[in-house]
Formats: structure tokens, C-alpha cells, sequence
């Protein structure tokens, strides 16, 4: 059946014990992508899904992060970290804001901190109350990225102008063309570049080249 399915699995807060239930994906059909590499299709709340948040503390993460024991000195970080959400109404995009912050807390790879701010993005893709925050979760993703490129965290060498094509997309939604250009080209120009890689770089390239920053598409 062309749709999503999910399964409920109830883990503890690493940091109070509070219980939390995550909505996981068992099975959803997928009909392309959006230009920021965001699933399309019978995909339900998947991406709402993935990360979470403890109604109590706001500790946010993926359910793998509820079900990682934390060691005193980093639940001493995060829960003096999580003190300036108190009084904050946490919605699914600022959850991953938090979760990524936690990851830079705990230092994290920076290719797995970067995909918490994409997946906030995607979240936020037709919120025209929210422009800067999704541009500000764009830009700590772009950031990421790039550092993970210049610490050689992808092994596999094909993967990196995927990398640069969307490091590139986050750099044209928030307004920076220049940088986008320059990272459409390095996708482009990148000879281990997977065959789809140049058709959609050089066609969004366009739109950075009229200094477009849709973030519709």
C-alpha cells in the first residue's frame, strides 16, 4: 500500500527518566525528492518523527540519543544547556535545533549534528512565519557540513559532491550566492560525482546565479 506506517516505542529520558513515545517508521512510499534531498510521497509524519522531545527537561534527539547512557559531567552540560528552554514552547523544528545543540555539547561527528538542523529545515519548508529561523538552521547545517568535508568524515568519496550540492541548496536558501555557486562547482567539477550529480547542480546553480533563494522547491 503506497503509505506510511509507524510503530509506537516508549524509551526514557536519558536526563529526568521522564518517558517519551516516538512514532517510528516501519514501512512509507516515497515518489522523489524534493531539491534539498527532503523525501517526497506517502511519507506521513516521518520526519516529524525521528527526533523528539522530553515534555519535562526538553532533552531532544533521535531514539537512539533516549536510549544512550549519558556519564555525569555530560548531563551536567546539557541540563544547564536545556535551562534556557524553560519557558519556551518547543514545536518539531526547534526540537532540532536542541538536538543538534546537544550533539555540539557532547562533540559529536559533525555530519550526524548537521542532518539534526536539514531535518528542522525541511520542517519549516512552507512556514512563512518562521523565514529566519529555518535560514538559521540552514546556516548551522551549511556550517557543519563543510566541517565534516574538512575533517574527512565521509569515506566514501562519491558521497562528497552530494555533500557539496547540499551544502550548496543551504547557502542559496538563506541568501548566500556566491558561497552557492562556488559549491555547485566543486559538486560539478568532482569526478567521483554520482551521474545525477551534475544535471540538478548546474540547473540549481541557475537559480543561485539569479540570486533566487526559493525554498519551496
Amino acid at each position: 500500500a503506497n503509505a506510511h506506517t509507524c510503530e509506537n516505542e516508549t524509551v526514557k529520558c536519558p536526563i529526568d527518566g521522564k518517558n517519551v513515545t516516538f512514532c517510528v517508521t516501519m514501512s512509507m512510499t516515497t515518489f522523489g525528492s524534493f531539491k534539498d534531498f527532503q523525501k517526497q510521497g506517502a511519507i506521513g509524519e516521518h520526519y516529524e518523527g525521528l527526533i523528539n522531545t522530553c515534555p519535562k527537561c526538553h532533552f531532544s534527539g533521535y531514539i537512539d540519543d533516549f536510549k544512550t547512557e549519558l556519564n555525569g559531567e555530560e548531563k551536567i552540560k546539557i541540563k544547564e544547556y536545556l535551562t534556557k528552554f524553560d519557558d519556551t514552547k518547543i514545536d518539531d523544528a526547534k526540537q532540532c535545533l536542541i538536538a543538534g545543540e546537544i550533539k555540539e555539547l557532547q562533540k559529536k561527528s559533525n555530519k550526524e549534528i548537521a542532518f539534526c538542523y536539514v531535518t528542522g529545515s525541511y520542517l519549516l519548508r512552507n512556514n512563512d512565519k518562521q523565514v529566519e529561523f529555518r535560514k538559521e538552521l540552514q546556516s548551522k547545517a551549511k556550517d557543519n557540513l563543510i566541517s565534516a568535508l574538512d575533517k574527512n568524515e565521509y569515506e566514501d568519496k562519491s558521497v562528497i559532491a552530494n555533500i557539496n550540492y547540499l551544502i550548496a541548496e543551504m547557502e542559496r536558501r538563506i541568501g548566500n550566492f556566491d558561497e552557492a555557486i562556488k559549491h555547485y562547482d566543486l559538486a560539478i567539477n568532482d569526478s567521483n560525482k554520482k551521474d545525477w550529480v551534475e544535471e540538478i547542480a548546474k540547473e540549481q546553480k541557475e537559480l543561485a546565479v539569479k540570486k533566487d533563494e526559493n525554498n519551496k522547491i
